[in-house]
């Protein structure tokens, strides 16, 4: 009896000491991230049967077991993915905000009110040259910030696609340490009864950090392993086998996608969350819209002002004027999309008023010659055919396909286009070019501010008073005129400032708001885990102090049954 009672408080020891171990464990890891608080599971050993009776033969460490909540781990997963994805996405759009201007740099929209109201100023006295070179100005600036806005969000564009490659190396390379330690697990926990907590921690990390890349699912699979796979159900780990992501594919205005790098097959719902998916939608869905509508912004607004002053006059009439738009087909029609000209499409039936004017500024046909266009039957030799028959000007092609009409000594002038072709080949066009990315302003008026259109020839005598602004009253009023020219929804061009201008701050206030909750949210969800699955040292202490009372009592109990086997010992003796 006393030899048993011996091994039971031996059991008791040894349980004991390995129960402190476990809790020196705790207190070693209480700052490292990811970690898991674990316990020492005791149990009864089989008891010892001794005639009728059954007596226990002590205890021992049959488990230790992590702290741990499946289901908040998931949503810790979910979490880290969104948060990753709205402060990605916040950040980005925060980096785009000096393109829209502040009180410090005045924006497009600033610019676009400064140029009709410099159009009002020379309005009220339209032969003042100074007003003249101010609207140049105004307009270059125009030009200038649409320039510059959209080199910038593209520039942007390119940052965010960049950035994509960084962040698949870095997910490449936690998908390795994920089936690393997928065969780590399965060979320890295979082996033996003990589970491998640390090293399920530590893949537990692996997995938060992918997700703060990619969104993922997992599944369980085989040996104590798991699978990762996309939300889409591309599989990424197996076990202990990975495929690595790459670039591949078209993901839109010259950018390539995500794909798996062994088979080429595009990731699918990729950029629903993770700093790729921000990415992906900082770069495609927000900044591509802010381009798509600036470039719809400029050309709707070179369209509707060229169509405005290609039908006006300045204060002098040039004697060449030059189309600044070349023809590439002159055999077909002008409205061909063969010709290459952005604006072709919108050439219609109609007509425009040709005027001519000696050296001495007198009308050589009063009244004006009438050029016919018929869409899609009238070519561009019939025109130059057409200009050619007009009194005192000659009309040709030069060696690029710009049609060239000539006054020789005189000057010619244009009025009443109801056709849009003067608008369309940029003929006494105020802007050059068909978006964002090339808006500047016309050779004419670069040349020349008495070229910019305020008045209008008259068309019954063909004479052209300085002293008009009907041209410039219509560029005014334009500024509220609804129209579309590239099939998107008809607007004016100072709504369509506006709405640039609300998407992305409503864009802005989203992702912040976004980004607070899921903050929220995340601090909810650690201060959880960290009530499951936290070490207090506190608690630590007790339950060590807790198990030294057990270890010092069983060793007493050692010490008790060493006195009484001396004792029984000595009776021999």
């Amino acid at each position: 009896m006393i030899t048993g009672a011996l091994n039971t408080a031996a059991s008791a020891i040894k349980a004991q000491q390995q129960a402190i171990d476990v809790i020196s464990h705790n207190i070693a890891n209480v700052n490292t991230p990811g970690y898991a608080r674990q316990s020492a599971t005791l149990a009864t050993l089989s008891p010892d049967s001794q005639g009728a009776f059954q007596f226990g033969r002590g205890v021992q460490l049959t488990g230790i077991q992590r702290a741990v909540d499946p289901f908040l781990n998931r949503s810790l997963n979910t979490n880290s993915n969104q948060l990753a994805f709205s402060q990605t996405l916040e950040q980005g759009l925060n980096g785009v905000e000096s393109v829209f201007g502040s009180l410090g740099t005045p924006g497009l929209a600033t610019s676009i009110d400064d140029f009709f109201q410099a159009y009002q100023l020379l309005a009220n006295n339209p032969q003042d040259a100074a007003q003249r070179n101010n609207v140049r100005a105004r307009g270059l600036d125009i030009a200038t910030n649409l320039n510059n806005m959209r080199s910038q969000m593209v520039s942007a564009q390119s940052s965010a696609d960049q950035g994509i490659n960084d962040r698949i190396t870095s997910a490449n390379l936690l998908l390795d340490r994920i089936a690393s330690l997928n065969k780590q697990i399965s060979a320890q926990e295979n082996t033996s009864t003990n589970a491998a907590n640390d090293l399920r921690d530590q893949r537990d990390v692996a997995v938060r950090d992918l997700a703060t890349l990619i969104p993922v699912q997992l599944v369980n699979g085989n040996n104590n392993a798991f699978l990762v796979q996309t939300l889409g159900g591309d599989l990424l780990v197996q076990d202990g086998d990975t495929r690595h992501l790459a670039r591949g594919g078209s993901a839109g205005a010259g950018f390539s996608g995500v794909t798996i790098a062994a088979s080429g097959i595009p990731i699918s719902g990729i950029e629903s969350g993770g700093e790729i998916g921000g990415l992906i939608t900082l770069r495609d869905t927000r900044l591509g819209s802010y381009i798509s509508q600036l470039d719809s912004l400029a050309t709707n607004l070179i369209f509707g002002l060229n169509q405005l002053h290609a039908s006006g006059a300045g204060l002098t009439l040039p004697k060449i004027a030059t189309a600044e738009q070349a023809a590439a087909a002159s055999a077909s029609a002008v409205d061909s999309t063969a010709q290459n000209i952005p604006f072709a499409g919108q050439i219609v039936s109609g007509s425009f008023k040709v005027h001519a004017y000696d050296a001495a500024g007198a009308p050589v046909n009063a009244g004006g010659t009438s050029i016919t266009i018929s869409k899609g039957v009238t070519t561009v030799a019939q025109v130059v055919s057409q200009l050619n028959a007009v009194n005192g000007i000659s009309a040709s092609l030069d060696a690029s396909g710009h049609i060239v009409v000539d006054a020789g000594s005189g000057s010619v002038g244009f009025s009443n286009d109801t056709s849009n072709f003067l608008a369309a080949y940029e003929i006494g066009a105020f802007f050059h070019g068909n978006n964002a990315a090339n808006v500047g302003l016309s050779a004419t008026v670069k040349a020349d501010a008495n070229h910019i259109a305020a008045g209008t020839i008259n068309a019954s005598t063909s004479l052209n008073n300085p002293g008009d602004n009907s041209t410039a009253l219509n560029i005014i009023s334009f500024q509220n005129s609804v129209l579309s020219v590239d099939g998107s929804t008809a607007a004016s061009v100072l709504d369509r400032t506006a709405t640039l201008a609300m998407n992305y701050g409503s864009d802005v206030q989203n992702a912040n708001q976004n980004r607070i909750f899921r903050e929220a949210e995340s601090q909810s969800l650690n201060a959880q885990r960290q009530i499951i699955s936290g070490v207090s040292t506190d608690e630590e202490l007790i339950n060590m102090i807790k198990f030294q009372r057990a270890y010092e009592a069983s060793a007493k109990v050692i010490q008790t049954s060493n006195r009484m086997l001396d004792s029984l010992l000595g009776l021999i003796r």
